[in-house]
């Protein structure tokens, strides 16, 4: 590029009445704070599955256990912390959070505990559930139908799947105890 053509660039001017936004040159902007919390539940879901049951060749039970330990650290300190880091006027994702407490309570890592706990056990029988009734998952259409099981990829979207129908539970049922309270 050259020194002419970087001079006919446009630049967006704004209006005098409009606050300046450190953050509008970033394209991560652009997006929606829901696809990136979901993408962030699937990535963390993802990783905490590969780490232990790709990487480790041990008891099942064992690797559940330490997937289950992985994924309380990664939703209570990072997932936890960023939908709270996000959260503004503009955009509020308090609603995407397991549960409303503080944060650095033993018993917002209880309820965590309890949360992650719920989310493996329904996301581990509805995959199971899927390949028995003949559906393929991600890694089966990819490497084969001869490599029956869960991998990664499946695990975290139906992770972020069952995530979602329990926020989509919880904030109906919050909604409606306000409403309830305000009568």
């Amino acid at each position: 590029m050259s020194i002419g053509s970087i001079s006919k660039l446009k630049t967006k001017k704004r209006k005098p009445e409009q606050p300046l936004n450190p953050y509008s040159i970033d394209k991560l902007n652009h997006i929606k704070p829901g696809v990136k919390i979901g993408f962030l539940k699937f990535w963390i879901s993802g990783a905490a599955f590969f780490l232990t049951f790709t990487a480790f060749q041990r008891d099942p039970f064992d690797l559940l256990v330490a997937m289950y330990l992985i994924l309380v650290l990664g939703v209570e300190f990072v997932v936890n912390k960023v939908i709270v880091w996000m959260d503004n006027d503009k955009f509020p994702t308090l609603s995407y959070l397991p549960h409303h407490l503080q944060k650095k309570s033993m018993i917002s890592l209880l309820l965590t505990m309890g949360y992650v706990f719920l989310m493996i056990l329904v996301s581990y029988q509805l995959i199971e559930l899927l390949l028995s009734i003949g559906i393929p998952s991600i890694g089966m259409i990819f490497f084969g139908f001869e490599n029956v099981g869960i991998d990664p990829i499946t695990f975290g979207l139906v992770y972020v799947l069952i995530d979602y129908i329990y926020l989509l539970a919880k904030n109906f049922v919050i909604k409606k105890i306000k409403k309830n309270k305000e009568d």
